[in-house]
């Protein structure tokens, strides 16, 4: 009998959490599949691929991904009549398809649109069907599935080229995951669609596929709230997917309101003007962000490794005055082959710490306030219950204050314009807000305020102050302001 390590169990029990569904009633029987599939998110095989899923069907070191649909069936409670059990998925396609139920995918000429719950077949380039999963929806024209015997799909590159380079030998144990194809993707051989008596889809909440990551949903759920990481559809993160260079670009200097870049920055060729991270990609190689090379692209849509994260996050703290930090950044299952990349959950955890850390979220001042009876209206904020103000705002009315060698915003004060003659994006700052406050930023939702350590000097006075950068723009807290300059902040006259 197999043996599992009293470690390997904790880590299981500590890490597995139940999928979230919004069912008021039983689930339908196609729903009650993929909910057993769902419960196995993450299980992994041991060593010579022994699964208990492999044990019932008297194979426990076999080829197990049809042993693995064939158990959800069981476990389901599922009659054999409506759903034929199977250990080998060519076997498998022949039972439906001599009950009438199995249909062409669309590679293959077929129009039936694949639902919850129904068997999904892969062929290879000669023809043979070597795969099966469970269809867990189809959004997008993209298809999700949940397959066993699998490691998460990688699609940073051609789907033929990443089959190719495979080596099986340096590949980590497979496990259940969530994947996805386009539905027109050509690994597709067709669907086989269970007699159900019932197939009303699951009303699922969340993501149901962190599988490992699921000890880390506190704070993958708090950066995809955040929008700083969006999921991969409706109720998929991927976690153990990669995320292109230039998301993961335009992803922390969103994080820092860093924008903007000098008039000899020379664009990758693969990043024109016009491309999606063209900005991201200018601002972080104007600030030195990135490593000096020789080669004339970027590679934006290819994704990032580790080694690369870390790099860009260390130069961006440094460049802001933040204390460096080291982050896990583990390897993703296929990345031995082609280019190294990391996983998803570990980049949404970085930013999750570095969000906690640093980056804060400001709020309106909803009163109106005067200093030493000058207006400050709107231009006022308040972070973690204090007030703040923009220092440029309040030198306009007090000139005597003064901040020696100011922390630098993220971009140069003056920009550019574009070669097509249009202004380059800059952070705004104070005398570009509109009634004091940050236009840019609000509208995108993915401002966030910096923590610096000022010396506010007035009248031959100093005072130590803790004031934040938000959008490119220095504020001061008022109650310190006010002490130095020997006024008081109140309502105005």
């Amino acid at each position: 009998m197999k043996e599992w390590s009293l470690a390997a169990l904790l880590a299981l029990c500590l890490c597995s959490t139940p999928v979230r569904a919004l069912e008021a009633e039983e689930p339908s029987q196609a729903g009650r599949v993929v909910l057993q599939a769902l419960g196995q998110m993450g299980f992994t095989e041991g060593d010579d691929e022994y699964t208990p899923f492999g044990v019932r069907y008297g194979y426990p070191n076999g080829y197990w991904c049809d042993m693995f649909v064939s158990w959800c069936a069981d476990e389901a409670g599922i009659p054999k009549e409506a759903f034929p059990r199977s250990v080998n998925c060519a076997r498998h396609c022949r039972a439906f398809t001599g009950l009438g139920r199995y249909y062409a995918s669309a590679s293959r000429g077929g129009t039936y649109l694949p639902q919850q719950g129904d068997l999904v077949l892969f062929h290879n380039d000669s023809g043979r069907i070597h795969h099966v999963g469970l269809v867990l929806y189809v959004e997008d024209e993209t298809l999700f599935t949940i397959e066993g015997n699998a490691l998460t799909t990688r699609w940073d590159y051609p789907a033929a080229q990443v089959s190719e380079a495979r080596a099986p030998e340096e590949e980590p144990n497979d496990y259940v995951t969530v994947n996805r194809y386009p539905i027109a993707d050509r690994r597709l051989h067709g669907y086989a669609v269970p007699a159900y008596s019932s197939r009303e889809p699951l009303a699922l909440e969340g993501f149901v596929d962190l599988g490992r990551y699921a000890c880390a949903r506190e704070q993958i759920d708090a950066v995809a709230a955040s929008g700083l990481m969006a999921g991969t559809s409706s109720h998929t993160f991927s976690p153990r997917a990669g995320m292109a260079r230039g998301e993961f670009l335009q992803t922390v200097l969103d994080l820092y309101g860093f924008a903007g870049w000098t008039e000899d920055t020379v664009p990758f060729s693969d990043v024109p003007p016009g491309h999606a991270y063209h900005s991201a990609v200018m601002t972080a190689r104007s600030a030195g962000l990135l490593p000096q090379t020789e080669e004339d692209a970027f590679h934006p849509d290819r994704w990032i490794s580790g080694e690369e994260a870390q790099a860009i996050l260390s130069a961006l703290l440094q460049r802001m005055g933040l204390e460096d930090r080291t982050f896990v950044f583990t390897p993703g299952d296929l990345s031995q082959i082609l280019t190294p990349y990391t996983t998803r959950g570990d980049i949404a955890q970085a930013l999750y710490q570095l969000r906690e850390d640093a980056p804060l979220t400001t709020e309106d001042f909803d009163s109106l306030l005067a200093l030493g009876g000058a207006p400050l209206g709107r231009s006022a904020r308040t972070l973690d219950g204090i007030c703040y103000v923009p220092l440029s705002f309040l030198q306009e009315h007090f000139p005597e204050l003064t901040v020696p060698d100011p922390p630098a915003g993220p971009a140069p004060a003056d920009e550019p314009p574009g070669a097509d003659g249009e202004a380059r994006p800059s952070a705004p700052s104070g005398e570009d807000e509109e009634d004091g406050m940050a236009g840019e930023g609000e509208e995108d939702g993915t401002p966030g305020a910096v923590r610096r350590a000022l010396t506010l000097e007035a009248q031959g006075n100093s005072l130590q102050a803790q004031g934040f950068l938000w959008n490119g723009t220095l504020y001061i807290p008022v109650k310190e302001a006010a002490a130095l300059l020997h006024v008081r902040p109140g309502a105005p006259a």
